[in-house]
Formats: C-alpha cells, structure tokens, sequence
C-alpha cells in the first residue's frame, strides 16, 4: 500500500456568499489524480441529503492563504475564479509537502431532491406560495431565455456548457461538470400523447407509407450523400424535400409551430449539434412575448428535426418549468453507401412519414386550443403532465393536479384532488413499482393506501401510474436535525415497521428520512380522552419504487445517486438486499 501524505488547503462551501473559509488537511496518495483528490474530498464532506462535489483550484499568485486572507481576497465564486485555475497532477504533489498552502477546495452542496411534500404538512398559504413560486420562476425563465445569446451562439460548446451550469438549462441531460445541477427531466411522453404515438408509428408494421413519400425519401438520401460544402445550397435542397416528405411550411408565424428544423450542410459546420441549435431554437421560439398566449394554454409541444449532411436527428420538445428536449431517435445515418439497399428507403420513409402524421396530429391540437381553467391555488396545467384519469373498481376517475410534490423541474410526484370524492391523493408515475409491498404494509396502516398502480401502455413509454391517499404528516427528514441521530424511540418505531416487512418477504432499499414519515395524531373521538397515539403506529414508509421481494432479480437501477451509494453500501443495478436495507438503516 502506498504511503500517504498530508495535504493542506483551505476551504468553503459554495451555498453561502460571502464565502467562509476554514483551514484544513486530508491525507492521501502522493501519486493521486486531480479527480481522485476531488472524489475523497467530496465523501469527506458529505451530507445526507445533499449530492455533495469538490473542486480543487491553484491561485494565481499568492504564495501563501489563511482563511482570513481567502475570506478578504475571495468573497464568490466570480473573484475566486478569476484569480485562480485547475491545477495538475504534478502540482498536487508538490503541494503535499508544504504546510504554507496555496490551494483552494471549493465545496460544491446541492439539495438531493426526494419526493419529501408526500408527507408534508402544509396548510393553504403554504401551497398558495409553492404555486405563486413556480409562476415567479416561470416568468424569470422565459426573460432570461430571450434575453440571453442566439441559438446559433448558445450552441456552440462553450457556451453550451456555460448555459447547462446557469439558471436557464435545456433540460437534455447534458451538464456542465463543474457547476453540477440536474438536467434530466421525466419522459416527455407524459406531457402529450403525440410524442408515444410517433414511436407507436415508427414500429407498427402495418403503417402503410404512400409511394410519394417513399419517392421523395429516396430523393433525399441521394441529397444528403452528396458532400457540402456551403451551408446554403444543401439547406434550400434538402428543406424543399423535407417540406414534400413532412407537408410542412418552414415559414413561421405569431402562431405555434408543431416542428422546427435545423439543417446544417455537415455535422460540425457551425461548431455545434445541429440537435442542440435546434433545441435552443425552440427555447426562443416559444419564450417569445408574441407567443406568451400559446404558453398560457399548452405546454407548447413541438417535434424539432436536426439534419448535418446525411445524419437525421428526431426529439420532443416541451415548455414546462424549463424547456424539456429529448431524443425520440438516435442520429440515422442516411448516406447511401451500399448497392442493393431498398430497404434502407424504406425504413427511413417509414420514420419520416411517422413523423408526418404526428405532426399532423400537432397542427389539430394547436387549432383547437381551448384556455385551461386554472384555479388560483392550483399550478397552472403546463407544468403537469396530460395524464387526469386512473381506474379504480372498474370506473375511471378524473383528478385535478393541484402542486409537484418536489421542487425540481424532473418532479414526477404531485399533489392532487379527486373530482368525485374531493379529497386529496398523491399522483405519481414510475418505472417500476413495489406493489406488492407498499399493499402489504398499507393492510398494516404502515403505508398510505394504495388505489391503483396501472400501466399507461406504450404511448406513454410503459410507465406505471400509481395512485395513493395523501397522508397529513412529516417526513423524518423535517421532522428532525439532520446532522443528529433519531432518538431511539423513532428508530425503534422505523424497525417494528422493517420486521413487518420482513414477514412478508419484502426489502425497502431506500431507506432514508424523506421516505419514512410520522402520520399526524388525529383527534381523539372523545374529548374527554387524552390519550396520545404511539409513534410506531404513526410510522408510514411512503416510496415503493425500490422495494420487493428478496431474490427476485430486484435491483437498483443505473445512475444510482451517491446519497444512496454512500448510506447503503450498493452500487448501480446491483441486487438489493436485505444488507442493503439494514446499513441504510443504520445510517437513518
């Protein structure tokens, strides 16, 4: 094992300006890697409920800091980047030697996002200030869009990575490393049907596909092998055989448009994706004041179509808190490189005029746009997804949504009201589901009941809807400090409730605060009677996506959070297990 050495720094948390710093060390590896350094200073300063990253910078200039002198010279994140850079491997190892410090760490806290409101106690000027919030951030968004850089500007790489780090991403899933902040989004297919029944289209091999069209695509790929030179002649050709495939006008109105276009004479002409130009043309299209009448009635969906010479890029574009792109194709290659090839045609013609018939689909429904009847404490619909009706004892029941039940545009967890009965549920839409376990520890009144978990099929992408009562209450996470232990009565109650759930076979692998709550104590039927509840009979487990039976190829999924890494001990798509659940609750 190779010795380790100390290294000195000083250091601040990046949440709180003007910036504090402290003096501190770490021992490690004097043949260690930048990112590795910033990997063991990350777990050192660690938070439950918080994705925690550190970055590591070499001033400038100063040959020696304190934290007096760090806290006068650097008092935000613009002065200390300014003065300083991201040093090499080399310098950090000659930094472990030195006590007279000359290196920044810059811890970086964001809020790990959990689906906590399910269990919140809220009363109406609480939820009226959640719905006032999002109509504030909203129109915050649609200025800082509009008044920041063109498409064509924006997509260039560098400030496509300064744009994904600032308060007005593209929710794509591309990020800014440094910066960090989420830039995923639920499937957009939730949002409008159009974008499933393309997909639905594109695989029906029933679809008939009219000779024209299928003459027209040839045209095209003979079009696009040819090598451009110029941005313009390839744009005018290929966007007259476009119009002719797709029975579209790329001539733009005032009114909405249901696909925009980004052709480019070949992939990196520009020096950007002709998907991602696109994308933030979309962003301004919609964002305009002269379209502000469409973004109060719709989440204004759009197909957006990128073509670089003979690549075709195909996504679904949405407006709901944040502009939300994502690829309903990948990149085709549409050069014709091979003899003998009809097929070829006939597979991209079949996707094209998929794509024609759903646009088609668009022009309708932004003709009979109706205006939405929004409550004054409800969110405005643009922000929630199309879906108002679940099954329930063979009846369908309509719902309204009232607030997401997470502050975070990838919410998929909402707040809503029954149109029958008026009372109160939570909505939310899943991969996969633990029914099984969430109704076995609902008949213990140790969950919410469950009403229904249904699949909405594959025009909205397979996924599961699940329907359950909402619970007055709070989360263990707002119940209690954080940074301190549950008293023990608490962690006595959460395990009465995992022996519950043992003796049906079950496993909770996701076993921290914002997924365990404390039912409020109702009155008591008698007022005369003072008689409080036991907290274990207020425990409620409310998050089920992870939960099931031992065994049975049930596993975390890929991209698994590092706040769940790090309290269980698992890594991505591994089984979870009973060993799992225990260290989680450990660290509970």
């Amino acid at each position: 094992m190779a010795n380790k050495q100390k290294f000195f720094y000083v250091a601040t948390f990046d949440d709180e300006e003007p910036f504090s710093f402290w003096r501190s060390s770490i021992e490690i590896d004097p043949k260690l890697q930048v990112a590795d350094l910033e990997e063991a200073l990350a777990a050192k300063y660690a938070a439950k409920s918080h994705d925690t990253f550190a970055e590591v910078y070499k001033l400038n200039r100063l040959n020696r800091l304190t934290p007096r002198t760090a806290d006068k010279e650097f008092s935000n994140i613009e002065t200390l980047l300014q003065n300083a850079t991201s040093p090499t491997a080399d310098v950090l190892i000659g930094e472990t030697f030195r006590e007279k410090q000359t290196l920044v760490v810059l811890v970086r806290r964001h809020a790990f996002h959990a689906p906590v409101p399910l269990v919140e106690d809220r009363g109406d000027s609480e939820v009226k200030d959640v719905v006032s919030q999002l109509r504030q951030d909203f129109s915050k968004y649609v200025k800082g869009v509009m008044e920041g850089k063109t498409p064509s500007v924006a997509a260039r790489s560098t400030n496509y990575n300064e744009i994904q780090g600032s308060d007005i991403p593209l929710l794509d899933g591309r990020f800014n490393g440094r910066a960090g902040g989420q830039t995923v989004a639920p499937p957009i297919e939730i949002y409008h049907p159009v974008f499933g029944a393309f997909s639905e289209r594109c695989k029906d091999p029933k679809l008939e596909v009219p000779n024209d069209v299928l003459c027209h695509t040839a045209s095209l790929l003979r079009s696009v092998s040819k090598i451009s030179v110029q941005e313009a002649p390839r744009d005018s050709e290929t966007r007259g055989i476009l119009a002719k495939i797709l029975g579209v006008s790329f001539e733009h109105s005032i009114n909405a448009a249901p696909a925009l276009f980004q052709i480019k004479g070949e992939l990196g002409n520009g020096g950007s994706d002709p998907s991602v130009q696109a994308s933030f043309y979309y962003a301004r299209f919609y964002c305009n004041i002269e379209r502000a009448e469409i973004r109060e009635r719709s989440c204004c969906p759009a197909f957006l179509i990128g073509l670089a010479g003979p690549w075709l890029v195909i996504m679904g574009a949405v407006l709901t808190s944040r502009v939300i792109t994502q690829r309903l194709s990948p990149y085709e290659w549409l050069g014709c490189s091979r003899v003998l090839d009809d097929d070829q045609v006939l597979q991209v013609a079949r996707r094209l005029y998929a794509l024609r018939l759903s646009i088609a689909d668009l022009k309708e429904y932004y003709q009979n746009l109706p205006s939405p009847d929004v409550e004054h404490d409800h969110i405005h619909p643009r922000f929630c997804p199309c879906i108002k009706s679940f099954s329930l004892d063979g009846e369908n029941v309509q719902f309204v949504y009232v607030q997401p039940l997470e502050r975070d545009p990838s919410s998929v967890t909402f707040k809503a009201i029954r149109s029958d009965t008026q009372s109160s549920i939570v909505i939310k839409f899943a991969r996969r589901y633990g029914e099984a376990a969430h109704k076995w520890m609902a008949d213990k009144r140790l969950a919410p009941r469950l009403l229904t978990c249904e699949s909405l099929g594959e025009k909205y992408d397979n996924l599961l809807l699940v329907v359950m009562e909402f619970v007055e209450g709070q989360t263990l996470y707002d119940a209690y400090d954080s940074t301190e232990p549950l008293p023990e009565y608490v962690r006595y109650g959460v395990r009465k409730a995992l022996d519950v759930l043992a003796q049906g076979d079950f496993v909770f692998g996701d076993l921290r605060r914002p997924n365990v709550m404390l039912e409020n104590e109702t009155e008591n039927e008698h007022e005369d009677e003072e008689l409080e509840v036991p907290l274990e009979k207020r425990i409620r487990f409310i998050d089920f996506d992870w939960a099931g039976r031992e065994g049975s190829d049930l596993r975390y999924p890929f991209h698994l959070a590092s706040v769940v890494r790090r309290v269980s001990g698992a890594l991505e798509h591994d089984p979870i297990t009973r060993v799992h659940q225990d260290k989680m609750f450990e660290n509970l």
